[in-house]
């Protein structure tokens, strides 16, 4: 399946990075020089010494840099990692002359900007059941089946839980009739979650 940007950037060449465990993609205060699209593995993006975001394969990150002048976050390899990297100057002319395209990846950065806004929420609650069914119910699974395009562990991190604790959640939930399952990564809720 072709990340949600591709179309957005076809005609572009990026540069391919091949990375190893803790290679820095970019440093904040550095200049701009891309944004970037992690195709395979996940890169951290810190500030000061704290971890924001980990982006995973099929997203972009670095997207502000479009905007100004200097990186405002560190990016490493977590792992293994394959980056693609659309120089600035490229990617603003290509938008500039595709006004269709120009719209079309504001509404990508808006739906990246609900999801962001969405797993703040999501941190905000306390339980551990409270934190999966809203997570499930954001992705779609109080509507029916969905299938996660990432591992579970990945997730677990992204809500603020340790493995153990998202799997045994599921566990719960599964044994109480409020969730079923399809292989590792298919869910669909039902009844009621409280």
């Amino acid at each position: 399946m072709a990340a949600d940007y591709s179309k957005l950037l076809e005609g572009i060449r990026p540069n391919r990075l091949m990375l190893a465990a803790g290679d820095v993609v970019m440093r904040a205060g550095d200049k701009v020089a891309a944004i970037y699209a992690v195709e395979t593995g996940r890169v951290a993006l810190s500030r000061h010494g704290s971890v924001v975001h980990v982006a995973d394969p099929g997203t972009l990150f670095g997207e502000s840099g479009l905007f100004g002048e200097t990186n405002p976050v560190d990016a490493v390899a977590m792992g293994p990692a394959v980056v693609l990297a659309y120089a600035q100057a490229q990617v603003l002319l290509h938008l500039r002359a595709h006004p269709d395209l120009n719209l079309a990846f504001s509404a990508y950065l808006a739906r990246r900007l609900n999801a962001a806004r969405a797993r703040i929420e999501l941190g905000k609650l306390r339980g551990a059941q409270d934190r999966v069914v809203a997570f499930l119910t954001q992705a779609g699974a109080a509507e029916g089946w969905i299938k996660l395009g990432q591992p579970l562990s990945h997730i677990a991190a992204d809500i603020g839980l340790t493995h153990e604790a998202f799997y045994r959640t599921l566990r719960k939930l599964v044994d109480a009739g409020l969730l079923e399952r399809q292989g590792r990564r298919g869910f669909w809720l039902k009844g009621d979650h409280a």
